[in-house]
C-alpha cells in the first residue's frame, strides 16, 4: 500500500480546512517537528481510515475538542490500482452511540466510483483483502 493523499477534518489536533497532504511521488518521508504539533496524528489518521483504529482510542475521543464529527480520506495505491477510503464518525446525542460510515472507492476515469460493501464490516473486509492486512 502506497499512500497518495490524506485529507483530515476535525481529527485529533487537526480542525476543518486543513490542506490535503499530497504524497504523490514521495518515496521516503520524515515527519519531524516539535512535540504536540500533529506528527503522530497523521499516522493515526492513516490507521483509522484503513482499519478504524488509532492507538486504542474510542472514535469519540478522536474528534477535535468541541466538534461533533470528523472525517479522514486516504487515497492509496494497492495492486497497481488507485483507491480512496473515506471514514467518518459523528458523536451521538447525549448517551446515544455515535454514527460511523466507511466508503471504499476505486479510480475510474477522472474520479472515483464506489465499491463499498453493504455494511461497514463488509467494506472493512474488502479493505483488508486489498491490503492483505487486518
Amino acid at each position: 500500500m502506497i499512500p497518495v493523499r490524506l485529507s483530515l477534518k476535525n481529527f485529533l489536533s487537526y480542525r476543518e480546512h486543513v490542506p490535503t497532504l499530497d504524497l504523490e511521488g514521495i518515496h521516503v518521508a520524515c515527519l519531524c517537528g516539535p512535540n504536540g504539533h500533529g506528527k503522530s496524528a497523521l499516522l493515526d489518521a492513516i490507521t483509522w481510515a484503513l482499519w478504524g483504529e488509532a492507538r486504542g482510542r474510542r472514535h469519540d475521543d478522536l474528534i477535535y475538542h468541541g466538534e461533533r464529527d470528523m472525517q479522514v480520506a486516504l487515497e492509496f495505491e494497492a495492486r497497481e490500482t488507485q483507491y480512496q477510503v473515506v471514514r467518518r464518525h459523528a458523536r451521538g446525542l447525549s448517551s446515544r452511540q455515535g454514527q460511523s460510515s466507511l466508503d471504499l472507492l476505486v479510480a475510474s476515469g477522472n474520479g472515483f466510483r464506489p465499491i463499498s460493501g453493504n455494511s461497514i464490516g463488509e467494506t472493512q473486509r474488502q479493505i483488508n483483502h486489498l491490503l492483505s492486512m487486518d
